[in-house]
């Protein structure tokens, strides 16, 4: 069954109900965006969810010493480079024993040259924006990934996903994981609960409901 990552959280009760309907990664977003959380945040989550351990937090282009001060403050196990980060940058957080997603940004063909040079433990692939890193609500050509068929079984795809199309994603391109953000929002940072527990019913191969008015 694919795994579902719920990225963008930024308050207890939605990352909570996440949690209820099945989310099996939690992310926060320390980058800029619009979904940005502090780590003293994050912390008080966590904090009232001590049972769960994939959070997931979300850098992009930030220094080391930077990310190490959150992740250590946090206790982060899992960490995704959403950034132009090199694969020399990601095998210094590897090496201290943390899991790294590695994300790349899909124009074309293009997106994906360089991908062989990292030796981390899993891809997000999601659709390229020259004005944002993510939430773009916008899908890529997923066709592109059969150029490298191999990335499925260790791929969070994300980029456009919603209740409309997440059930098609995952009989198309067969990911290990299915990440969204925007698609189960009613604002930046603000899940619906009604997308939210549908998505994840639908991502995990349930029956569609209906969704509440």
């Amino acid at each position: 069954m694919v795994q579902v990552k719920i990225c963008g959280n930024t308050n207890l009760e939605d990352a909570q109900l996440a949690r209820q309907y099945g989310a099996d990664f939690l992310g926060f977003i320390f980058a800029k965006s619009k979904r940005l959380i502090t780590a003293d945040t994050a912390k008080q989550m966590m904090e009232h969810m001590k049972d769960f351990k994939a959070f997931v937090g979300v850098f992009a282009n930030q220094p080391k010493e930077e990310v190490e001060k959150i992740v250590e403050l946090l206790g982060l196990q899992w960490l995704q480079f959403h950034g132009e980060e090199t694969s020399r940058y990601c095998d210094y957080f590897s090496q201290k024993g943390y899991k790294i997603i590695k994300t790349f940004h899909i124009k074309d063909a293009m997106s994906l040259k360089r991908i062989d040079e990292y030796n981390v433990d899993a891809f997000l692939f999601d659709t390229y924006s020259s004005k944002e890193k993510g939430g773009t609500g916008q899908i890529f050509d997923w066709s592109l990934i059969d150029e490298k068929p191999y990335v499925r079984e260790r791929l969070f795809l994300a980029g456009g996903l919603s209740v409309d199309n997440v059930k098609h994603a995952v009989q198309t391109v067969k990911p290990y994981a299915i990440d969204v953000a925007s698609g189960v929002e009613k604002a930046p940072g603000q899940k619906d609960p009604d997308l939210l527990r549908e998505f994840i019913r639908l991502a995990k191969g349930d029956e569609i409901k209906t969704l509440k008015s």
